[in-house]
């Protein structure tokens, strides 16, 4: 079973109008906390009974932190915005698959892609790829300057390349625009995560090309770990219907039907 377990806030900041970043601290092991894997949030307020599902942008094991990145998009969220420093907030999990990193080698060439509060799971991933000695690339898009975050972590790991849909930062246009243009150099795996519309454009790009994509899926979840069924997806050529929380939330590009 997943873990139940309170952590304490040590930090609530706000990255953007409406993006929120809290650092949660615990003294317990956070081994469990890989990249990929997401938890679920209690709503401390009582009044909201289901939980978030919130993606690991960050972990320190030095401290015994980890970082939950969200938007405020309505109640539940917005009453985790208003917590301050030393509330307690229970979480479930980590939950799901994670990505399948392990046996990345020095040297290997990663593209990341993603856009909007699909960073956050990259954010983590990029980490660990470039502290494994990977050469990391991360794409990233935003609709305008006003909603940037988390680039400062990605160019720390490796190279980034970032859109506007305005133009008011980095290149005019979306991730399609920099996709056309990225030439594959031995490229050993592609990450994604994002809306859907990223998640297509990513898999179509490379639908022809013989380098491994993995898409990391977002979706309302119930309870996280598959007894809902709120969260399914076909898999192997809609024969199969699986859940984002519990089988995913990465699935292969070459098998998901989006």
């Amino acid at each position: 079973m997943p873990s139940v377990r309170n952590f304490s806030l040590v930090k609530q900041e706000r990255l953007t109008e409406d993006v929120f970043q809290m650092d949660l601290k615990t003294t317990e092991s956070l081994s469990e906390y890989q990249p990929g894997r997401f938890v679920m949030v209690e709503i401390p307020n009582g009044l909201q009974q289901l939980r978030r599902p919130l993606a690991i942008a960050a972990v320190d094991l030095l401290t015994g932190c980890i970082s939950l990145i969200y938007r405020v998009v309505g109640q539940g969220t917005e009453q985790l915005a208003k917590l301050v420093v030393g509330a307690k907030v229970n979480l479930l999990g980590a939950l799901g698959n994670g990505f399948n990193i392990q046996n990345f080698q020095v040297g290997d060439q990663v593209l990341l892609v993603g856009g909007g509060t699909g960073l956050p799971p990259l954010m983590y991933l990029a980490q660990t790829l470039a502290q494994q000695g990977c050469l990391v690339t991360t794409m990233v898009g935003f609709r305008t300057k006003a909603q940037i975050f988390g680039t400062q972590v990605f160019a720390q790991a490796g190279q980034l390349q970032l859109t506007t849909d305005d133009g008011s930062a980095g290149k005019l246009g979306n991730v399609g625009t920099l996709l056309n243009a990225w030439k594959m150099n031995n490229c050993r795996h592609v990450f994604a995560c994002g809306p859907l519309g990223l998640l297509k454009a990513v898999q179509q790009r490379f639908a022809s090309q013989s380098v491994p994509v993995d898409l990391s899926l977002e979706s309302r979840m119930g309870c996280g770990m598959g007894a809902c069924a709120g969260c399914m997806v076909s898999v192997n050529g809609g024969t199969l219907n699986q859940h984002i929380c519990q089988e995913g939330p990465i699935f292969s590009a070459a098998e998901v039907q989006l």
